[in-house]
């Protein structure tokens, strides 16, 4: 899964760390309706962070017809957007914002029937960016025979991303639309599947060099599924799509995630990671180096 991860880059920088993966054309969207305005500027909304938790505001990539464009088989009138959401998806009849904190991750596994997810998955499509995730690997102390979590940071190995494959909704705030203030909120959740499937002597059925796979999948039973560049594109191109053809790209976006996780690093770091309070650089580092 993914609970906690970074992005640590103002607007600006998080263009050019897009295009050095491969993203290209990407232009910074003002402000999503409902998201309070950020004092870095009216092109950032989210806060640098090293330690993002659910409901945080985080950027998201979006492709969209421009106002006007008809809707070409060809990439012409499509513009590439990013766009500040709330972590944690808010399909249309959510009561209220405090539902997002249970729809961070979407399982890929249910994602095309579940009700919180079915429409975005079909409809609304977007790519979560991120300079590395949090997970913790569960163990039993010998000692004392206490279960002990050890936070790691994921990251890749040659690039400055991360592209994970997300979903995104549009909710109408009540309160806010009783306030007269802009009531539409965006927001956003991450798809997730089985870790990779390795054998105990670390022999797998991906290609590749499988120390890594082995190691993600001894840290965590799930994976946040991650895209190259060129599935990113095709992931968020707009359109409805059928359920068939959904189902088929979701099981595509499962094997290639797996793919993508051969270039992935990680390393312990220190506990303060889990108190989402402590948000600074240091957190990223592992612990013999902090402070």
């Amino acid at each position: 899964m993914c609970g906690r991860y970074v992005m640590a880059l103002r607007a600006g920088d998080l263009v050019d760390a897009l295009e050095a993966c491969g993203i290209d054309d990407v232009v910074l969207a003002g402000p999503a309706t409902g998201v309070d305005a950020s004092p870095a500027g009216p092109e950032q909304s989210w806060r640098v962070s090293w330690n993002v938790a659910p409901t945080s505001t985080v950027p998201i990539l979006v492709e969209r017809y421009q106002e006007g464009a008809d809707k070409p088989e060809a990439d012409a009138g499509r513009q590439r957007e990013i766009h500040p959401a709330r972590w944690g998806l808010l399909p249309r009849w959510a009561e209220t914002p405090a539902f997002s904190s249970k729809t961070f991750n979407a399982r890929s596994e249910t994602v095309v029937s579940k009700p919180s997810f079915r429409s975005a998955v079909r409809r609304r499509r977007c790519v979560v960016p991120v300079q590395g995730y949090y997970e913790w690997k569960v163990s039993e102390d010998p000692q004392t025979g206490k279960t002990v979590r050890v936070p790691h940071l994921v990251r890749d190995r040659e690039r400055p991303l991360i592209l994970f494959a997300g979903l995104y909704e549009w909710w109408k705030d009540p309160e806010r639309e009783a306030q007269g203030r802009d009531a539409w909120v965006l927001s956003t959740t991450i798809l997730t599947g089985p870790s990779p499937d390795v054998d105990d002597d670390g022999a797998g059925t991906a290609h590749g060099d499988r120390s890594v796979l082995t190691e993600l999948a001894q840290l965590h039973d799930r994976l946040p599924l991650a895209v190259s560049a060129e599935e990113a594109a095709d992931w968020i191109a707009p359109g409805e799509r059928s359920r068939e053809a959904t189902e088929a790209d979701v099981e595509r976006l499962r094997v290639g995630a797996v793919e993508v996780a051969h270039g992935w690093t990680l390393h312990e770091v220190d506990r303060a990671v889990g108190n989402v309070r402590n948000d600074s650089p240091e957190l990223i580092r592992p612990p013999d180096v902090m402070f």
